[in-house]
């Protein structure tokens, strides 16, 4: 069971994301940005402006585990959204780990 305090605050969200699991279900939340105008120099800048939260199932990390067996759900960027991301997780399956290669 993911408990809410597990996620974390919100600032945190803002500079890093962050991989946890559950059993065989492990997942990924992090920021998403979007463009929010240029700066004086005419660089791009961005704003963020939700969580995305991606499921996958174990035993693998994030970037070893097949895109393919990716989920991924968006949520706003707001305190209350880790209230729903911790239902979220609690109200899905455990998923069928992949087989380990050799």
């Amino acid at each position: 069971m993911v408990l809410r305090k597990d996620l974390l605050s919100l600032g945190f969200y803002k500079l890093s994301a962050f991989h946890g699991s559950d059993g065989p279900l492990s997942y990924r939340i992090e920021n998403v940005k979007a463009e929010d105008g240029e700066d004086s120099k005419g660089n791009k800048k961005y704003k963020i402006v939700g969580l995305r939260v991606i499921t996958y199932p174990g035993p693998y990390n994030f970037e070893h585990t097949d895109d393919s067996l990716k989920v991924s759900k968006d949520f706003p960027f707001e305190a209350e959204s880790l209230d729903a991301i911790t239902d979220y997780l609690n109200s899905l399956p455990a998923p069928e780990p992949v087989p380990v290669r050799e």
